[in-house]
């Protein structure tokens, strides 16, 4: 029931990950293109007469680049906040993604020494014993200590 919520939680997670990785490819586009904007903004105020008139040379593109150096601060610090979101949907879920692994070895782990200690009750026949080995393999991973009880009490009954 627990992991059911982890997992459902975790999906959550991974889609609200998703569409936030949409959110920040958009803004890092919109960055881009406000740079280059600006760049070519900034590009066609360089006057070479600048200095001999008494005007202000292309009043309207100084506005606009104004406005355009605004709205780029703007796009980065909500960049910012997208980022701080995404290492914190990273860290949650690499965070349910090791709780939902070891509470599914810990299963595991309770169901193989219950089927091993029945496999070894009344039966000595050899596919048994082979299945039986085969877990402690996989138990061995898990947790070598308990394997090595269990392999010496097969042993023993052997």
């Amino acid at each position: 029931m627990v992991n059911d919520f982890l997992r459902k939680y975790q999906e959550e997670l991974i889609t609200d990950k998703i569409q936030l990785k949409e959110d920040i490819d958009f803004l890092e586009t919109k960055i881009k293109e406000e740079s280059k904007f600006l760049e070519l903004l900034e590009s066609s105020n360089d006057s070479y007469f600048q200095e001999f008139t008494p005007r202000i040379i292309n009043k309207k593109n100084n506005e606009k680049a104004d406005e355009v150096r605004k709205s780029l601060s703007g796009l980065e610090e909500r960049m910012k906040s997208k980022t701080e979101k995404m290492k914190f949907y990273d860290s949650r879920i690499s965070e349910l993604s090791s709780l939902l692994s070891s509470s599914s070895s810990d299963n595991y782990n309770v169901s193989s020494y219950n089927n091993i200690e029945e496999n070894y009750s009344d039966t000595y026949d050899l596919d048994s014993i082979k299945t039986s080995l085969c877990k402690l393999k996989e138990l061995i991973i898990l947790d070598p200590y308990r394997a090595s009880i269990e392999l010496d009490s097969i042993i023993s009954k052997l």
